[in-house]
């Protein structure tokens, strides 16, 4: 009897001890996946996981994120940045990841400018969710965040616009920087830089231009490039560093011209970076330029990394002048990537994607100085790859040199061009603006030089009349400041 007493003792404490283990192991915390997706299938980062109302943690890259189980049910609260909420309720621990769907917000939209014309490679920011408006100003940002909503464009004035997360086109205008800006050489930047801000300040101009990289190929900022120390093209008459804190300071519009392919410093150091003349065996000249080869990829090279540097030390815009294939030339004239139009046009616009690509994400414009004639209808590349609808596809700032005294006899039915300043600028301007491949900042060089006054005046006020900005050349920078309206 004590045997069988003791024996059903031993299987009663086995039977409580199994219920007991049992109970124990239902009520341990034992873990599960939870995987965080988006209602396209693409998992998501970041994403806030609370439990009972406690957060246990944020999913990983791969939309993961292991959580504990409890044996009383579970109230899951999943939320992440640009998408709508979810709360699920468990019964029972998942065998399985279990998965949980969230439905991304869409934020559609349009940009316009003030005259209701689409505006293409806007950038729309809102919150996680970023993108780039089409040709037609449109956008669809899906993981948009609610709140406010950032939209830019390189040579625009930024804005922002409220969004509520609902559903509809959101509607933005965005307006064009009007940049009124005179020619500042290198030299007259080295030597009295003070002369052109106090001008900016008691006149209508609101930019300041200056040389980078000009037609001597002497880079007039302190750069530390090796290519241009190695041709001893360093100049270092200003500190581009210090001009672009003071004009940020002053609020002027800073923009560094970079004359590219005419280099005779670069093209003399280096000749396998130079044009090439078979006939002579030597550097191509003509007129005392000396140009680098625009299909050399080295050449190319130079110029973006002039152009790269001199954005990180604070401009808004880098404007490539004499970004072209020289005009002068003969059959013995040599390029290593040959020289027919369809290569002529294909490596200028090739070269102005690269800048565009490089530059944008540090923030800089990228502008393009073009011969006037570029702007009238039936005009090819005038054999040196510039092609106005070609480069105003591209670039940010398209600049045509708009100087009547550059146009020959005949020109818009003028025998003297020189003489009529104010019409010849109306009907290149006018020519222009009718043929622009798209919605781009259009702002023209005009001639400060062996004019009046009025004659300066006359063509400024054509630009105004086009609501467009304008840049005055002078190439020692002696600015026609009774030209120029009083601030």
């Amino acid at each position: 009897m004590a045997r069988r007493s003791q024996f059903r003792l031993l299987v009663a404490l086995t039977i409580v001890w199994a219920l007991w283990a049992g109970w124990s192991l239902l009520g341990r915390a034992t873990p599960y996946t939870l995987r965080v997706l988006d209602d396209a299938g693409a998992p998501i980062a970041a994403a806030s996981v609370d439990i009972n109302e406690s957060q246990v943690g944020t999913s990983s890259e791969e939309g993961t994120i292991e959580v504990e189980w409890n044996r009383s049910s579970t109230v899951l609260e999943v939320s992440a940045a640009g998408h709508v909420p979810k709360t699920v309720t468990l019964s029972e621990r998942p065998d399985e990841v279990f998965e949980v769907v969230l439905k991304a917000r869409i934020l559609r939209g349009r940009v316009l400018d003030p005259a209701g014309t689409p505006v293409e490679s806007a950038l729309v920011m809102a919150g996680p969710a970023s993108g780039i408006t089409d040709a037609e100003g449109k956008i669809s940002l899906r993981g948009a965040e609610p709140g406010t909503v950032d939209v830019s464009r390189p040579a625009w004035i930024p804005t922002s616009f409220e969004w509520d997360g609902g559903a509809g086109e959101s509607t933005v205008e965005i307006e064009p920087f009007i940049a009124r800006a005179v020619h500042i050489a290198g030299e007259a930047a080295g030597e009295d830089i003070d002369r052109f801000f106090e001008m900016a300040h008691n006149t209508e101009l609101n930019a300041l231009m200056l040389d980078l990289k000009d037609e001597t190929g002497k880079v007039w900022y302190n750069s530390a490039d090796p290519t241009a120390a190695e041709v001893d093209a360093i100049q270092a008459v200003y500190d581009l560093s210090a001009v672009a804190a003071r004009a940020e300071q002053e609020d002027l519009y800073l923009i560094g011209r970079l004359v590219v392919f005419n280099d005779p410093t670069a093209a003399v150091a280096k000749p396998a970076m130079s044009v090439w003349d078979s006939a002579t065996n030597q550097h191509y000249q003509s007129n005392g330029q000396f140009f680098l080869d625009p299909t050399d990829p080295e050449a190319r090279a130079y110029g973006l990394a002039l152009a790269q540097e001199a954005c990180s030390m604070g401009l808004d815009e880098v404007q490539f002048d004499y970004v072209r294939f020289p005009d002068n030339r003969t059959e013995s004239t040599t390029f290593d990537g040959g020289i027919e139009l369809e290569t002529r046009t294909a490596t200028i616009i090739g070269f102005l994607e690269e800048a565009v690509a490089l530059l944008h994400p540090m923030g800089c414009a990228v502008g393009a100085d073009v011969f006037g004639f570029t702007t009238a209808p039936g005009t090819d590349d005038g054999g040196i790859g510039q092609n106005w609808e070609q480069v105003t596809a591209v670039v940010d700032v398209a600049s045509p040199m708009v100087y009547p005294s550059h146009y020959t006899s005949g020109w818009y039915d003028f025998e003297t061009p020189n003489d009529h300043p104010g019409p010849m600028v109306t009907n290149a301007i006018r020519d222009g603006m009718a043929r622009l491949s798209r919605n781009v900042v259009v702002r023209p060089w005009l001639q400060d030089f062996g004019y009046t006054p009025d004659q300066v005046r006359a063509q400024i006020e054509v630009a105004e009349e086009y609501g467009l900005g304008w840049m005055l050349w002078n190439a020692a920078s002696n600015v026609t400041v009774d030209a120029l309206q009083a601030e």
